[in-house]
């Protein structure tokens, strides 16, 4: 459970145009970038350039970007977004100055390391001649390279089969550069797997943001935002935990804070919003985008419900997740929306999340009957043996942020009070009952075991069973 607190420093962007780039497209222009390259994480923050003299530091950086010069990849939106990272985290404060000996011919690994991860590791680019006459520049730069020509064309062997990679390890003879290279490798890895996409539908006030919060374990969907915006947020989860959000809204920024992520650039003339973070929670370590669609049921712009009902119809997603808000079940507003998704979604996997269960009074009111009562009213709208799942966002959120952050003392008495109350809830016994297959362990940590009990642990774990062909442990819940 335990993350990395996200480092919130603002970098400057001085880009132009954005264009979504398609997977499939050969070429990119300077202002396009692969989507994919998103998805993998940071590397820096394993390199023992950051702690090395204040002199080697700029040494280092001022070759990768004569490097990236004479390849002409400086000019690229990626690049000069991973230049901004660089010199953000490697000139952070000139004053700080650590005591080391080292020279920069011991970091010449780490340079050549830096320079592919900072192009992507994209193929194209690679086995390009141009990246040919790079390296003949950085062995001019480190005349010792030349007795390692071997380990340059081996490593470039293994970039084209990352399982390679494994073995490259044995080349180098620090702890440090070969935990690079299993940082390189899991990316990789992760970057080839097929992403499974999550749509998110629902109708206002459902507390779609607060439940995409909860599902990454970041403050990455702002419900203020999404009221006032078309656009279509994409939610992209990283190989591991870089400590790093990153969002490309016109401007490609690596280290997003809060501000960036609250507020939309208007020179982004895309359909699309994208931010990248490492998902905490069971969701991690696999390759699943969100798609977070604007409320149906907007009455200031109509325009909502067009974009929702058209990405519905389109079924370019594998899993549909149709959140309901319990204290407004059956309203016209939601007849009318599910009966639109039952008549457009095809054989598409649903899951229907009951969200804001924590308002429930559990003196007076029946989980159970409750949900059974839910269970009939999805049924009567037609559909079959519907997956339904109550959760509090809201204290699953709260649960996972305590972990890396500290919490107000407003958030600290929420915390506890949802603690308390979902003990007395016994949500977990609606899915023993319903899911007997999906199994949670009790966690003696009680922040931990809130996620189980609220419910988020649960929704997390079947979605992860359908992304991955709805089977586990005999369970099939397509």
């Amino acid at each position: 459970m335990k993350k990395v607190k996200k480092k919130n420093k603002k970098i400057k962007s001085t880009f132009k145009n954005t264009k979504i780039n398609n997977k499939n497209s050969k070429e990119l222009s300077e202002e396009e970038i692969n989507i994919e390259l998103l998805s993998m994480s940071h590397i820096i923050e394993k390199n023992p350039i950051l702690k090395a003299d204040i002199d080697i530091r700029k040494q280092y950086l001022q070759l990768l970007i004569k490097y990236l010069r004479i390849g002409k990849w400086n000019r690229l939106k990626y690049v000069k977004a991973q230049i901004n990272l660089y010199e953000n985290l490697l000139l952070i404060s000139e004053s700080v100055n650590y005591v080391s000996t080292e020279k920069l011919e011991h970091y010449k690994h780490y340079i050549l390391f830096d320079l592919l991860h900072i192009l992507g590791f994209e193929s194209k680019i690679i086995n390009s001649d141009t990246m040919r006459n790079v390296i003949d520049e950085y062995i001019l730069d480190f005349p010792d390279m030349k007795n390692e020509k071997e380990i340059i064309n081996r490593m470039f062997y293994a970039l084209k089969n990352c399982k390679k990679l494994k073995t490259l390890e044995k080349s180098f003879g620090l702890k440090e550069e070969r935990e690079y290279i299993e940082a390189i490798y899991i990316n990789l890895q992760f970057k080839k797997k097929k992403a499974s996409t999550l749509m998110i539908t629902a109708t206002m006030s459902a507390g779609k943001s607060t439940f995409i919060n909860a599902l990454t374990g970041e403050y990455v969907s702002l419900s203020q935002n999404m009221a006032c915006t078309s656009k279509i947020h994409s939610i992209i989860n990283k190989a591991f935990e870089d400590g790093y959000t990153c969002k490309y809204d016109h401007n490609l920024t690596l280290m997003a804070g809060k501000e960036e992520l609250l507020n939309d650039n208007e020179l982004n003339c895309s359909d699309k919003v994208i931010v990248s973070t490492c998902y905490d929670g069971n969701l991690s370590g696999k390759r699943i985008i969100i798609n977070d669609s604007p409320g149906v049921n907007f009455s200031c712009n109509s325009e909502h419900k067009e974009i929702t009902n058209r990405l519905i119809k389109s079924k370019k997603y594998n899993i549909l997740v149709y959140l309901m808000n319990a204290t407004q079940l059956g309203t016209n507003d939601e007849d009318e929306h599910l009966e639109f998704v039952i008549n457009n979604i095809g054989r598409k996997p649903i899951i229907f999340v009951i969200n804001k269960i924590d308002t429930f009074n559990i003196e007076e009111e029946n989980i159970m009957n409750t949900m059974k009562r839910q269970l009939e009213y999805i049924k009567s709208k037609g559909f079959k043996n519907p997956i339904v799942c109550p959760v509090s966002s809201r204290a699953g959120y709260i649960a996972k942020i305590s972990h890396h952050e500290k919490l107000s003392r407003v958030e600290n008495r929420e915390l506890y009070n949802y603690i308390d109350k979902f003990e007395e809830m016994k949500l977990t016994d609606y899915y023993s009952e319903c899911f007997p297959e999906i199994k949670i362990e009790d966690n003696e940590d009680e922040k931990t075991q809130l996620l189980k009990n609220c419910g988020l642990s649960y929704v997390e774990k079947i979605i992860r069973v359908i992304s991955e062909g709805g089977k586990i442990n005999g369970t099939n819940l397509c």
